[in-house]
């Protein structure tokens, strides 16, 4: 079988691949989509609680629709938009700047009316404190996890120079492999790198049972 160059282009989408399979992707988009959360209810308390928050949200509603009533009478005037797709939040004393509310279904931002600085101020015992604090420390060991696996798949792909010596050194490497290299795919294998698949979660067969 003919060798392919293992060239920095797919030692990169390996490594990636590798990232993806370990979870650690996954786990990191999880993480992000549950900050959005908190800053939505975060929101909420800095209202003063959901009732609170929902006569805001009315409030808004029929600002729109008397501007729109002006808007249709010919009226002209100009009112900056009052929605904001992110909130600023300092939690113990730590100032996380603007959190974003999030995705629509369809892709576009979350835009709410958002509560003035001074409102988002919560305290260490706070809940909403605790949420960010636990979503901060999840995230900081997922990146630790990630250096670890990069730098030790890294060094397997900085040992060799070809993808047919790959997967004679690391025969499980070939789920990672980029679909457009099939062909080294169907290399039997022939060394086991057992701490280095057990980070990333190979063989995918293993994993499962």
């Amino acid at each position: 079988m003919s060798s392919i160059r293992l060239t920095n282009a797919i030692r990169e989408q390996i490594a990636k691949n590798a990232l993806t399979k370990s979870g650690i992707v996954a786990a990191l988009e999880a993480l992000q989509i549950n900050r959005q959360r908190v800053a939505r209810d975060a929101r909420v308390f800095a209202f003063g609680g959901s009732e609170k928050a929902a006569k805001v949200d009315k409030a808004y509603d029929k600002l729109e629709k008397a501007l729109s009533e002006l808007r249709d009478s010919g009226s002209s005037f100009y009112i900056s938009n009052g929605l904001s797709s992110s909130i600023y939040i300092t939690i113990s004393g730590r100032q996380l700047s603007w959190r974003p509310y999030g995705e629509e279904a369809k892709g576009g931002d979350i835009l709410l009316v958002t509560p003035n600085r001074d409102l988002c101020r919560f305290g260490a015992d706070h809940e909403i404190t605790k949420r960010f604090d636990e979503i901060i420390n999840e995230e900081q060991k997922l990146n630790v996890r990630a250096k670890e696996i990069e730098a030790n798949v890294w060094a397997a792909l900085n040992s060799v120079t070809t993808l047919k010596r790959l997967v004679e050194v690391w025969p499980e490497s070939k789920e990672l492999i980029p679909e457009n290299s099939d062909s080294v795919k169907s290399m039997l294998p022939a060394l086991r790198v057992e701490d280095l698949n057990r980070m990333i979660g190979l063989p995918t067969e293993e994993t499962v049972n």
